[in-house]
């Protein structure tokens, strides 16, 4: 039986491998195709190749729940194509046994796919944007032309240029109470300062003030003023380039907790939370769909067939999870609720189907 299952385990992991490199493949085509469409500026073929290689950690974590449902397709109908599975039923193997060796590699690749969606994707993604960003815009940073807007508690902000590495330039604050504004604050410059814990702070430069709180308008200048707020680089630039699914689960906790203590709306980044914490399961949700299909309808269909069919369901896993998670965001409901519901109805129909197969 050991031999079997490796048998069987070995033979569905080179499909999924080969599925992943089809794969991936197919997306760094499509990526190179719509990036050399929009050259511009000083974003060149050479930037269009680094945004690509960059881009590589995003491809493989969002076509890992993919490969694994075509290549168990793929691996396990070839054994079913070959009688194989026929005989290994008749020798009394069970069919929950078969599919447990089947879900070995899935979870392998599963477990791949969240290691590289925790700690290669969302640096890797900041890399790819900020450096494509750059080119295009000739601004040193990573923020659109424009700058980027943000609000904490009654004060708003507004940054021309965020830097990579703690650096802000043009920063303007706004200070309100009771829906009137009281203090404005103009910096050339900030710079984050984390030396000791406990006291981070940015350093504007070049201040410029104004204060409307009194009943004369008082204005001055400072050389440089201590900014004490709970901002920080990680988070503004992660607001900026990585979006919610994109970002680790280590800066989604962080992120949600920081708009919590500051009273902003944090579900589109619970549900990013909430898409990675499940990405595995989605997966093996996705493989047991596949099983089942061996086992059932697709039984004695050909190969192509099989892919077909597995293209056709991750096609439609995705469009459900496309549209029932901005519903959460819409109508207000759980963001967990809308990122379980495909993954339960497809783990119920998978076994479903597996049981009335068995």
């Amino acid at each position: 039986m050991n031999r079997i299952d490796r048998y069987i385990s070995t033979t569905v992991a080179t499909a999924m491998g080969l599925a992943v490199i089809a794969l991936l493949g197919l997306f760094v085509v499509l990526t190179l195709i719509e990036q050399v469409q929009s050259i511009v500026n000083e974003y060149t073929i050479l930037n269009v190749l680094r945004f690509v290689l960059y881009s590589l950690p995003r491809m493989l974590y969002e076509v890992v729940p993919y490969a694994a449902l075509i290549g168990c397709l793929a691996g396990l109908g070839l054994l079913a194509s070959s009688s194989e599975i026929l005989v290994m039923r008749s020798s009394g193997i069970s069919t929950f046994s078969i599919a447990w060796s089947v879900l070995k590699p899935a979870l392998i690749l599963a477990f791949i796919g969240m290691l590289v969606g925790e700690f290669l994707l969302p640096d890797f993604e900041r890399m790819a944007r900020a450096d494509r960003v750059q080119a295009k815009t000739d601004l040193v940073g990573i923020t659109e032309r424009g700058g980027f807007w943000y609000r904490e508690n009654d004060v708003y902000m507004h940054f021309d240029v965020v830097g990579q590495r703690g650096v802000l330039q043009g920063v303007s604050l706004y200070y309100f109470q009771e829906k009137e504004m009281i203090r404005s604050l103009f910096a050339r410059r900030g710079v984050y300062h984390d030396i000791r814990d406990g006291e981070d702070y940015w350093l504007l430069e070049t201040v410029t003030f104004s204060d409307f709180s009194g009943t004369d308008v008082k204005a001055g200048t400072l050389p440089s003023f201590e900014w004490r707020t709970s901002l920080t680089p990680n988070l503004i630039s992660g607001e900026i380039v990585v979006q919610p699914d994109k970002m680790s689960i280590r800066e989604l906790k962080e992120k949600i907790e920081y708009m919590t203590k500051q009273g902003l709306e944090s579900k589109k980044f619970e549900l990013g939370l909430w898409e990675k914490i499940f990405q595995p399961i989605a997966t093996i949700s996705l493989v047991l769909i596949g099983i089942s299909f061996i086992f059932g309808p697709l039984r004695d269909s050909s190969m192509g067939t099989r892919i077909l069919a597995g293209i056709i369901v991750g096609i439609a896993f995705k469009f459900f999870q496309n549209l029932i998670s901005p519903a959460s965001l819409v109508f207000n409901f759980p963001p967990i609720i809308a990122v379980l519901s495909p993954i339960s109805l497809c783990l119920l129909l998978g076994m479903y189907l597996l049981r009335r197969s068995g």
